[in-house]
């Protein structure tokens, strides 16, 4: 029998390589791919927000349209007028600050669907084998993940954020709002920021102490779900507010109060804003020590 070579199954490489490739950049792309590849859970966990976006843009510029005309007719009526569709469609800020309430929710559920698997199907595959045996460290590997997850969490929160944002300033008149409400847009980017970096580290921490990324997604809903319930439990059981600290929703409700300054501050919000320093150095630590065991065994 003669062997024979199929030459048309090896085709030569025609690109050309990086001399200092960004190895958390090519990790994170390679996690937003694998995401990408289910169109339908992508379809259905990034239309609410981006519907909820369109809505609040549109009131968002409805409000300053709406004002500006009744403000250049004048009299009591006019007055009476838009203090009525002040109350209707809201204040901006208020506007902008549910938003990002309510979208941090989906961006919760994005981030967790996505990112649950990116280090648990590492470990259950036995590619950390292979990450390892190459020229990556284990902080490349962390960030590159971490990128990969924040991704999502972007898409979801900050970039429809961003939309509602740069409606308020376009819409306004003589860009009064950024000259006078510009402190919006830290916040917003402030309370943003903080959520995805904190729920970006939950997701990998828990998905590196497990093999399967279905195991992972329960670990998660079930970390954020389970935990608010028992501190709002134990707060009113044993009353002591400072237990409420243990709730990811309790803690940045504290948050969106201290930067959007909606509500008066409570006493204990203080307890709940430390709260927070625990959402990221214990998932932190778990994740830093479960990627030292998979580097050791690569």
């Amino acid at each position: 029998m003669k062997a024979s070579t199929h030459a048309e199954v090896y085709r030569p490489f025609e690109g050309s390589l990086l001399e200092r490739p960004r190895r958390p950049l090519v990790l994170a792309w390679s996690g937003i791919r694998l995401g990408f590849r289910k169109k339908l859970p992508a379809f259905l966990l990034f239309a609410p927000p981006v519907i909820s976006a369109l809505v609040s843009s549109v009131m968002v510029y409805l409000m300053y349209s709406m004002s500006e005309n009744l403000g250049t007719e004048g009299g009591f009526q006019a007055l009476q007028a838009q203090a009525a569709l002040e109350e209707l469609l809201g204040n901006v800020a208020r506007n902008v600050a549910s938003f990002v309430e309510v979208s941090a929710f989906f961006a919760l559920l994005a981030m967790t669907w996505f990112g649950a698997g990116l280090i648990a199907d590492d470990r259950r595959t036995g590619a950390n084998l292979l990450y390892f045996s190459r020229p990556v460290t284990r902080v490349t590997y962390i960030l590159g993940k971490w990128l990969g997850v924040a991704f999502f969490g972007v898409v979801t929160l900050l970039a429809p954020a961003c939309l509602i944002l740069l409606t308020a300033i376009l819409a306004s008149p003589d860009w009064s709002f950024l000259k006078e409400e510009s402190s919006v847009i830290l916040q917003t980017l402030a309370y943003s920021v903080a959520w995805i970096s904190v729920v970006s580290t939950l997701v990998l921490g828990l998905s590196s102490m497990v093999q399967r990324r279905s195991i992972a997604l329960v670990l998660t809903f079930g970390a954020v779900m389970v935990l608010h319930g028992l501190a709002e439990g134990a707060a009113e059981i044993f009353e002591i507010p400072g237990l409420r600290a243990l709730s990811l929703f309790n803690d940045f409700n504290a948050l969106a109060a201290e930067l959007f300054t909606y509500r008066r501050l409570q006493p204990e919000d203080s307890i709940l804003l430390m709260g927070l320093v625990g959402w990221i150095l214990v998932p932190g630590a778990i994740l830093w020590r479960q990627v030292r065991k998979m580097e050791v065994v690569g």
